[in-house]
């Protein structure tokens, strides 16, 4: 089973991405800022990180960063509700990184996860 590293703030929307990523066999660690996400992070490794760009404590970009230390490879999926020119190019900074544009639909996450080549 695939793990996931789930980081959202908004603790409703957190359980319903948690249980749509079970339905598609993912082991899914929550976090609800930066710094939990650091140190789920240690109990790793993850197939793929989503990560809110919003989130209190450690942004998701500079957490994104700071994962990118020590994990080079394993796929980011930002979820912001800001996509502008420097979101975009924030996100586009962080290698093998993608992201998806809030209201989120699960046909969207189940695309994009398709896209990445994360669901087996």
């Amino acid at each position: 089973m695939k793990r996931v590293l789930l980081v959202e703030d908004e603790k409703d929307v957190l359980e319903i991405l948690a249980e749509f990523l079970r339905l598609l066999n993912f082991s899914v660690e929550e976090a609800q800022d930066g710094e939990e996400a650091l140190s789920a992070f240690q109990r790793g490794p993850y197939q793929l990180y989503i990560l809110d760009v919003r989130i209190p404590k450690i942004d998701g970009f500079e957490l994104a960063s700071r994962i990118r230390e020590k994990d080079p490879s394993t796929p980011i999926l930002f979820l912001t509700g800001l996509i502008n020119s420097e979101t975009q190019r924030k996100a586009e900074e962080i290698k093998n990184s993608y992201y998806l544009r809030k209201p989120i639909t699960f046909e969207k996450l189940q695309e994009i996860l398709e896209k990445i080549g994360v669901l087996s």
